[in-house]
């Protein structure tokens, strides 16, 4: 199992920072859409780790392959007086014809541990479109910091970020919960910082659409009850998928306060969020 690194995290975070500085450099890069556990993190104050950059969007694989490779030469330029001197690669690692899924790699010359970012762009279904909101990167906080402490480290970081709202990115949360093959943890944790620390309400048109939002068909693998009332092998089943995850996500002390107390609070929040859907009569045939 992997476990949190302090080092390791701080330096793939700026690194986060740096391909979406450049990324949000190019033109046309608005129909990027920032989504996912890292724009919590970035954008809505999101306190775990993650550990991919995650995009919706209507531009084609080429179209995206085309918009990195231009971004290739900056990101490296911009990794160097992060990491010092080293070689930047991509490898793409694509399964499936609606979405595309890249790992961007520096390896820097003093270190034998390369710097990995992971990318995916998710294709949207044709005339489909996620609200959304502009963010100035640097005007974000967590980023803010990073630029006052030294650690981030970029002339005029001043580019727009083009992020999905709270309200989209819960749904999309609730699409995955019911969807995955196999539970992530992180989903339930930021499922608890939405509902409690966002305050972010459920509006039921954007959570209905979202199972038809994207190329890829939905698929329900999970019941609602899976969570409302889950039975002793589902909640072994979540609890697993939470230890799993957050070991990863969180620092030591953090998880220690969850796990202490069976991580009953992003349970009860994920219960109550189901439990408010099914009150508003969200249903599967």
């Amino acid at each position: 199992m992997k476990i949190y690194r302090e080092t390791y995290i701080r330096k793939a975070e700026i690194a986060q920072l740096v391909l979406l500085h450049q990324l949000y450099a190019q033109s046309g890069s608005h129909e990027l859409i920032f989504q996912g556990g890292t724009a919590l993190r970035w954008c809505y104050g999101g306190s775990r780790f993650s550990e991919d950059l995650d995009f919706v969007t209507p531009l084609s694989g080429d179209i995206i392959r085309t918009k990195l490779n231009r971004a290739l030469k900056g990101i490296e330029n911009t990794m160097i007086p992060h990491f010092g001197m080293g070689v930047l690669a991509m490898t793409d690692k694509t399964a499936r014809s609606e979405s595309l899924k890249l790992f961007l790699n520096f390896h820097p010359e003093r270190s034998r541990e390369k710097i990995s970012v992971k990318l995916e762009f998710e294709r949207l279904a044709a005339d489909a479109w996620p609200k959304q909101q502009k963010h100035i990167l640097s005007a974000l906080p967590p980023v803010a910091y990073m630029i006052a402490s030294g650690e981030f480290r970029i002339p005029r970081p001043h580019v727009v970020l083009v992020a999905e709202t709270p309200a989209e990115i819960i749904s999309d949360k609730i699409r995955s919960l019911l969807e995955r093959r196999y539970l992530k943890g992180r989903d339930l944790y930021d499922v608890w910082h939405l509902c409690t620390v966002l305050k972010t309400s459920v509006d039921m048109d954007t959570v209905k659409k979202k199972f038809d939002l994207y190329r890829a068909p939905f698929v329900l693998r999970r019941s609602m009850d899976f969570f409302t009332a889950p039975t002793g092998e589902d909640r072994k089943t979540i609890i697993e998928a939470l230890e799993r995850d957050l070991s990863r996500f969180l620092p030591p002390e953090a998880l220690s306060v969850s796990r202490a107390d069976q991580y009953d609070v992003f349970l009860d929040a994920v219960r109550r969020l189901f439990l408010d859907l099914k009150d508003k009569g969200l249903q599967f045939t």
